[in-house]
């Protein structure tokens, strides 16, 4: 079975090989999966052994953008990171999840609430009841 990749998402674009080199090893250092386009548009791990000057752009796994921005983003090569681009048809969904969430999170204030308030008036009754 062939793997599709889609979980990637590129990180980082630039066109000196030295740059390339320096975010991948700040990447790699921080325990980041780096991967690469190859010609035939299937995806590549890189490691030690691979030729960084072959390269242009960076992709790491989806779940691993948001700290991979924020290590590049305090380096100097920040200038050259990409902006996370979310797959047609999934924003739908996210704002879904969200939605659902956002309404989970209000029951469970108002659940909250109503134990603290229960809680309250029991103290009260029972120091009125002696």
């Amino acid at each position: 079975m062939k793997d599709n990749f889609d979980f990637l998402r590129r990180i980082f674009s630039a066109d000196n090989s030295d740059d390339v080199l320096h975010a991948y090893k700040l990447l790699d250092s921080k325990g980041i999966e780096v991967y690469t386009k190859t010609t035939d548009n299937s995806y590549k791990i890189i490691d030690a052994d691979f030729d960084i000057n072959l390269i242009n752009d960076l992709y790491v796994p989806a779940a691993d953008w948001s700290f991979s921005k924020e290590i590049l983003t305090n380096s100097p090569v920040s200038e050259y990171i990409t902006e996370y681009v979310i797959p047609e048809g999934v924003q739908k969904e996210i704002d879904e999840a969200d939605r659902i969430f956002a309404k989970k999170r209000k029951i469970f204030y108002i659940e909250t609430i109503v134990v603290i308030l229960i809680f309250l008036a029991s103290v009260i009754f029972n120091l009125f009841a002696k």
